[in-house]
């Protein structure tokens, strides 16, 4: 028995003219790994409008999605939630797992620690993170807390699965990326500041709590160049558009089909 998804992100909604996803699922479900759009009912209408054209979408946050809300990000989550709670066929991810013929989904956005490559200073990072969203020091501290929050909520999550009898499989989802190594390549980022602003330094020790290998697939957005690798037994993908209105964008966007053999 399989399970297959349909794989998007990074949509920028507002830098595109449009959308339209009617006729475009090659899968029953689609994944959805953040940063759909700035403005929030741009948000809201594109997972109608995807609820629409799958069986059910799972969706996890990205930043951009909190851009204008990052003075109060527990409003702003609580906000987002009671709105998703309204739409047929999509699951807002945070705080929540789905099962499907064995295969579980547990997802959240991950946020980042400023310090994914150690040697690039995180103080700095922080400082420089704050200039380019104009908010004050206690918002990055915020950021850096929920990073840690989120990487702590995936590790219990993958171990308690490990002792679920309905569960042979997990696909793990985050916004942002999971391990610097995947996108160390990259030599427009690599000794940035911004490179620490673009995963979680510590979403990596949920693969120490998978000791019965069910850790299948590792879903992420947030980094809007390809990747997909397998390390230590987990495929880590990713499937970004990007914003229109910079050089790392997919003109043509097509979502990419995950198999899950269980």
């Amino acid at each position: 028995m399989s399970v297959a998804f349909d794989l998007i992100s990074d949509l920028h909604r507002e830098t595109w003219a449009e959308f339209d996803w009617t006729g475009r699922a090659t899968s029953p479900y689609c994944i959805v790994a953040g940063d759909l759009a700035r403005d929030r009912e741009i948000v809201v209408n594109t997972l109608r409008h995807l609820g629409t054209c799958y069986q059910a979408v799972f969706y996890v946050d990205g930043n951009d999605e909190h851009r204008y809300h990052y003075d109060d990000l527990n409003a702003s989550y609580a906000d987002l939630a009671r709105r998703l709670k309204k739409i047929p066929n999509v699951v807002f991810l945070q705080d929540n797992v789905v099962v499907i013929d064995g295969v579980a989904v547990v997802g959240t956005n991950g946020w980042w620690t400023y310090d994914l490559d150690p040697s690039i200073d995180a103080e700095q990072t922080s400082l420089w993170f704050q200039d380019q969203c104009q908010i004050n020091g206690q918002v990055a501290k915020t950021v850096g807390r929920m990073a840690t929050t989120d990487a702590t909520y995936m590790t219990t999550s993958i171990k308690r699965l490990q002792t679920h009898a309905d569960v042979r499989k997990i696909v793990c989802v985050t916004h942002t990326v999971p391990n610097s190594s995947l996108i160390a390549h990259d030599i427009g980022l690599a000794d940035t500041l911004r490179f620490n602003t673009m995963g979680n330094g510590f979403m990596m020790r949920a693969l120490s709590a998978d000791l019965e290998k069910k850790l299948h697939t590792w879903c992420f957005g947030h980094y809007h160049g390809s990747v997909d690798q397998i390390r230590q037994g987990v495929r880590f993908v990713n499937n970004c558009r990007g914003r229109g209105d910079t050089e790392w964008r997919q003109y043509v966007y097509h979502p990419l089909r995950i198999v899950v053999d269980n």
